[in-house]
């Protein structure tokens, strides 16, 4: 009877000092859910923030959008990787809602003639070979981007290009996950997290 105790006993005691293994802590990121609106939303927040101009205007006053670059790389820096597309994005909502409110917005992108090609037409064009060649251009719009952890800051003015007074200026937060659904593999740090096999 001894010997059952002491075997009993025993048994307690290993069981006692024996962990359970622990489960590995999973580094699967969940799946980030869209953005709650999409480009051209954020962008009306820039839109009322610059609309609201110091001093006098003139009615038929000429504006230009340009594209929107990286802050830390101004010469060819556009938004890049899973938000490709988005500086591009931002010039063209921006040159939409200005002419919806009603100012004198241009085109400076416009070739002299119309491009029939088998599948498209264009007219379009960043070849400053083909632009008309002078610009009348009074204002413009322009404007950074900054990338946080989980958004693109983005910073953009209205300058009077005769004196390069900024006569308004506006910022946003623009989440990194607006141009696309999700990403299976996401950086954080140092780590990378896979959101799906």
């Amino acid at each position: 009877m001894r010997l059952i105790l002491l075997l009993f006993l025993a048994t307690l005691t290993a069981c006692t000092l024996t962990q359970e293994p622990k489960e590995p802590a999973s580094t699967l990121a969940s799946k980030a859910p869209m953005a709650p609106y999409t480009v051209n939303q954020y962008v009306g927040d820039l839109t009322a923030q610059l609309s609201r101009i110091q001093g006098p205007m003139k009615s038929n006053a000429r504006i230009a959008v340009t594209s929107f670059y990286m802050a830390n790389n101004l010469n060819s820096g556009l938004a890049t990787g899973t938000s490709t597309g988005l500086s591009q994005q931002i010039q063209e909502s921006l040159l939409t809602q200005f002419s919806q409110l009603g100012y004198f917005v241009i085109e400076y992108r416009l070739e002299n003639t119309l491009n029939l090609k088998p599948t498209a037409d264009s007219i379009l064009s960043r070849n400053i070979a083909k632009l008309r060649q002078r610009q009348d251009i009074d204002f413009i719009i322009t404007g950074t981007l900054t990338k946080q952890q989980h958004a693109y800051i983005v910073n953009a003015r209205l300058v009077n290009l005769q004196d390069q007074r900024i006569v308004s200026a506006a910022t946003t937060e623009i989440p990194d996950n607006v141009m696309w659904s999700h990403e299976k593999i996401k950086q954080r740090g140092s780590q990378l997290y896979r959101s799906e096999y």
